[in-house]
């Protein structure tokens, strides 16, 4: 019985102890709950919905960017990447196929692909990327010909690309893997940003893919279109010009150009050269490769590689909006503006120039360009010869308070608000610390920095009627469809001075580049051209006599559309002067441009010898029909042998030729080897003297660059001297003045 009580008393105790490690338990398990339903449920819920989906990124286009007449600057083209699933690969036979015929179709090292493939716990090992067309191709046919779908994959997806390769590269800009790096893809880089899509596609535990209407998909959008003021065509001449200066003056540094509207502001074209590759932005141009080449650097060295980068972003930077320079005698077009508009003088009153000028509070003459002086002239006389001293009495007369109001108001002190990234901004002096000194310097602009759009939308008021306005160079921003997202609207910021004014200094601008004015290069026959050049010295360059020379223009005069600058960056010539290293440029992007524009020559009575005449076709043509209707144009004819039907001619059809003294030969003899002449040498010849020489040789010519006035010189001729070409050929001579110019 005791015996019995005992061991009744101890099953209550074993009882009690697994009813609390019981306990024990289940608390553990609903902690363990709690924390996974409801501490941490969105942790484990996306464990899980990962683990039964599979999520691919729909990709979104980027943007296009369009010129003005809808031509794509900016676009994207499809492209692959070829990937390849290790954990998917069967056995090592089948690894050595996939190497062997992927390194031979995309042109990988075989090596390469056997290391990705031993990566066995990976679902996706790039093998490359941006593959072409071709490529793609031959890999489809290999994964169908050894059914290895599941062990190699391709992805398309957009890379930019730009059709006109450096056309504008300096606008445009590019992308890099964050967006864009610079330009327009930058400065538009929220609207150009497409938004991905996703097609997420459901699978079962055993990764088998479910019924599609477990599937999802979120459409991508693309990113908005930008529609530009560039117009290709402009662009394109501008950049010929450009090119064709900096190979003419062997600049130090880069050179620049823009041509504007010159109400609206829309920017028609800008470049810089030397200019890059869009769809190759890290190759260095030729200079910047030279620079590298040449310095001491060890390849690949830490040091190499920052001076690369270095060139690089260098050699992006957009000058005509980012750097700095002194206008020089270009801003004594606003000067004047500003003399006009406060009456303080006509262009009719006398002003006397000895070589230079003394200015209280300034030990030194501040000398003219014509270190002989211009003597007594008008105002009207010493703004065509750009005359340091008359400019700084007119500023006198002027006087500080109000020259400083007014360079502000022109937009000197201000940013112009262009959409391009990093635009520079104007250095010039505190009104507290602007002397008579500063005014005198001020007035033939130099001793103040501006960027070239500031100088050139300056000018733009005095050509549109004073009135200051926005660059730009988005017009509008369109969806897929075309509708317009958002538009630019033409700003007018302020009217600085008047169209009176304005219509006076053009009249007198005008008469700089026809008449014997510093701007005589600017000329071009049949269109009224108000222009002024500049040349101002690079101070702030340590021991250095280097300059900048540029041209400001506007045409036509008397009813200005659009606006042009080009400046040389340190010209490594003889003659420096803008009016000889930048004014023939902007004559001849003119000449080229303006038709286009709608902007036909109007020829005046003193153009006669300027005009021009373009060959046509005879080809073919009986002899007698021929010459009638040639000499109906106005242009001699000569005939070559007794036939009776034209076999050849010379000028060839198209040939540009001056109409005054042209002549066509009009051959009816197979042989013309007898009839080679040998050109005479008219470089170094007045222009018309050089005319005579080799019309009287039976040749005819056609001019590059400008004979308005007497003094024009032969720089250079197409044809060699002593070179032998046949009878009636055209040779081109190119002309400049170097009178009278600065």
């Amino acid at each position: 019985m005791g015996m019995q009580a005992k061991s009744n008393r101890r099953i209550p105790t074993r009882t009690l102890a697994l009813i609390i490690i019981f306990m024990v338990l289940w608390l553990i398990i609903i902690i363990r709950l709690f924390a996974l339903q409801v501490i941490n449920h969105e942790k484990y819920e996306a464990n899980v919905i990962g683990n039964v989906e599979r999520e691919t990124d729909v990709l979104a286009n980027r943007g296009i960017i369009y010129d003005s007449n809808m031509v794509q600057l900016a676009t994207n083209e499809t492209t692959w990447r070829i990937f390849v699933s290790p954990r998917d690969v069967e056995d090592s036979t089948q690894s050595a196929l996939i190497a062997s015929q992927l390194s031979t179709i995309l042109d990988v090292e075989y090596d390469t692909v056997m290391a990705k493939l031993a990566k066995v716990d990976r679902a996706d090992e790039t093998i490359k990327k941006d593959i072409s067309e071709e490529e793609y191709d031959k890999v489809i046919a290999l994964i169908d010909e050894y059914d290895l779908d599941e062990q190699i994959h391709y992805e398309a997806y957009t890379k930019r690309y730009y059709p006109y390769g450096s056309l504008a590269s300096h606008v445009i800009g590019c992308v890099g893997t964050d967006g864009g790096q610079l330009g327009l893809e930058l400065q538009y880089n929220t609207e150009l940003t497409g938004v991905a899509g996703k097609y997420i596609t459901a699978r079962d535990a055993q990764g088998n893919r479910m019924p599609y209407k477990y599937d999802s998909y979120i459409e991508a959008q693309n990113g908005a279109n930008l529609v530009t003021t560039i117009d290709t065509r402009i662009q394109s001449v501008l950049e010929e010009q450009l090119k064709q200066a900096y190979d003419d003056a062997n600049p130090l540094e880069r050179v620049c150009g823009i041509v504007m509207d010159v109400d609206s502001g829309g920017i028609l074209g800008m470049g810089v050269y030397p200019n890059f590759d869009l769809n190759n932005p890290y190759v260095l141009d030729a200079v910047s490769k030279q620079k590298l080449e040449e310095s001491e650097y060890v390849k690949d060295s830490d040091e190499y590689n920052k001076y690369y980068w270095e060139l690089v972003y260098s050699m992006w930077k957009n000058k005509a909006v980012t750097e700095l320079y002194e206008p020089g005698s270009t801003f004594k077009v606003i000067t004047t503006a500003m003399a006009r508009e406060e009456k303080v003088t006509t262009f009719s009153d006398m002003y006397t120039c000895d070589g230079s000028m003394k200015i209280k509070g300034y030990d030194d003459p501040i000398h003219c360009h014509k270190k002989t002086g211009h003597g007594t002239v008008t105002y009207r006389v010493g703004l065509q010869q750009s005359c340091n001293p008359t400019l700084m009495q007119v500023a006198a007369k002027i006087g500080k308070e109000k020259f400083y109001d007014y360079f502000k108001a022109f937009g000197y002190s201000e940013k112009t608000g262009i959409d391009l990234p990093a635009e520079g901004q104007s250095l010039y002096e505190d009104y507290s610390s602007f002397s008579n000194v500063s005014l005198a310097v001020y007035s033939f602009g130099q001793t103040f920095k501006v960027t070239p759009i500031q100088q050139l939308r300056a000018i733009c008021s005095v050509a549109n009627g004073g009135y200051l306005v926005t660059p730009h160079l988005v017009s509008k921003i369109v969806d897929d469809r075309g509708d317009v997202i958002t538009s630019f609207e033409d700003q007018q910021i302020r009217q600085v001075v008047s169209s009176e004014v304005c219509a006076e200094i053009s009249e007198v601008l005008e008469e700089g580049v026809s008449g014997d004015g510093g701007a005589k290069n600017a000329y071009v026959a049949g269109y009224k051209i108000a222009a002024k050049t500049g040349t101002s010295q690079k101070r702030d360059v340590r021991d250095s006599d280097q300059v900048v020379g540029s041209t400001v223009a506007y045409v036509p005069s008397d009813d200005p559309q659009i606006a042009i600058l080009i400046m040389v960056d340190s010209p490594q010539l003889d003659s420096r002067f803008g009016s000889v290293v930048a004014a023939p440029y902007v004559a001849t992007t003119l000449e080229e441009i303006l038709p286009t524009l709608g902007i036909e020559k109007q020829y005046g009575s003193g153009d006669s010898e300027m005009i021009t005449v373009a060959i046509s076709d005879y080809s073919g043509w009986d002899v007698k029909e021929a010459e009638s209707a040639i000499k109906g144009k106005g242009i001699a004819c000569e005939i070559i042998g007794d036939g009776e039907t034209v076999i050849s001619q010379v000028p060839a059809p198209g040939s540009i030729v001056q109409q005054q003294n042209a002549k066509v030969v009009l051959y009816t003899v197979e042989s013309t080897e007898d009839l080679l002449v040998s050109v005479p040498n008219v470089v170094g010849l007045g222009a018309q003297e050089a005319n005579s020489v080799l019309v009287s040789k039976g040749f005819n010519v056609e001019y590059s660059g400008a004979v308005n006035q007497s003094g024009a010189k032969v720089t250079a001729q197409s044809v060699a001297a002593g070179d032998k070409v046949i009878y009636g050929s055209v040779i081109t001579i190119t002309v400049r003045h170097f009178d009278g110019t600065e």
